[in-house]
């Protein structure tokens, strides 16, 4: 289906002509004078399918994402591809505990038990961030008041269902030092300062995204027991 804007230019002293616009998907009909309706918005109705609806533009803050899980899933992923692409290359057994000054202090390992327990680990912890983002949204009490809230429920759900990735991200270190540790006999940096690195950064970040939440929260909290006294 086509459609014909038609409208009339009166600062063009020459022609008083009207214009034509040819469009697709659409069709309207205009009545009147020129004087009538210059330069006026002219409101064309569009097909359905061209039609946003509202429920797309506000979308429900508890409807699970992707987002949730980003990072875990992240995560494993990458300690995956790690493991598949050096898994070749490393010795049957190998050693993935280490003092403090980076010799070994454990047994060896064979490696597929050693890749299967990060990775088998690794999937229970995004399963439970997954399930547990998915059973909080599906409360019936926050659904029922998931306009009512004083925070953002999204962002809410998205630091609980990453932060196991913190975790996941030592465990694929321990991985990825035994491959190093395996292949050269050195160490990227020891275990223990990467761990520390990785909770402090993961700390700072948690009360960066967490504590605007919290404040929030309390901030309607208060007000419930100010009307309450009122």
């Amino acid at each position: 289906m086509s459609f014909l804007l038609l409208f009339y230019d009166r600062a063009d002293p020459i022609s008083q002509s009207p214009s034509l616009i040819l469009g697709k998907s659409a069709a309207c009909v205009i009545v009147g004078s020129p004087a009538a309706f210059n330069r006026r918005q002219i409101q064309v109705k569009y097909p359905s399918r061209y039609q946003v609806s509202q429920q797309t533009a506000n979308p429900d803050p508890l409807k699970f994402r992707l987002s949730f899980i980003a990072l875990p899933l992240a995560v494993l992923l990458l300690t995956a591809t790690v493991a598949a692409v050096f898994y070749g290359r490393l010795p049957d057994e190998l050693y993935y505990r280490f003092d403090l000054s980076g010799v070994p202090s454990g047994s060896l390992t064979a490696k597929s038990s050693l890749v299967m327990m990060l990775l088998g680990i690794q999937a229970v912890l995004t399963t439970v961030a997954c399930f547990a983002t998915l059973s909080i949204s599906r409360v019936q009490l926050f659904r029922d008041n998931k306009d009512s809230f004083w925070f953002n429920p999204a962002r809410l759900l998205t630091l609980m269902g990453n932060m196991p990735a913190l975790i996941q991200l030592i465990m694929a270190y321990v991985l990825i030092d035994s491959i190093v540790y395996a292949l050269e006999s050195s160490h990227l940096m020891p275990l223990w300062l990467f761990s520390l690195i990785t909770l402090v950064i993961g700390g700072i970040l948690i009360i960066i995204f967490g504590l605007p939440i919290v404040i929030q929260a309390y901030k309607g909290f208060t007000r419930i027991e100010e009307k309450k006294k009122e």
